[in-house]
């Protein structure tokens, strides 16, 4: 797998530095250890993020569209429906 670089304030990236050197790891391990344990002891928060998730993707495609851009779902319904209403040349 690559690496990817990722951007914090310069106070975190010296502590995860002395941290690396104090325990003889790399920068990258004392990240990576930190998100698993995060996750591991933010169990109950990833999982009501996972349950939001799963309740956005099964209310369709505007729900989606409406979470992601931080919207009102009616704003974005109404979008939706007059884009549907200018592809349907109605009946012929």
């Amino acid at each position: 797998m690559g690496q990817a670089p990722i951007k914090v304030d310069e106070a975190t990236k010296e502590r995860i530095r002395y941290l690396a050197a104090l325990i003889h790891t790399t920068q990258a391990d004392v990240v990576d250890r930190a998100i698993r344990e995060y996750a591991v002891r933010h169990a109950d928060l990833v999982g009501k993020g996972m349950d939001r998730a799963r309740s956005v993707l099964a209310a369709g495609d505007a729900a989606i569209a409406a979470h992601l851009l931080d919207v009102p779902l009616d704003g974005v319904q109404r979008v939706a429906d007059r884009a549907a209403d200018l592809r349907d040349p109605g009946p012929e």
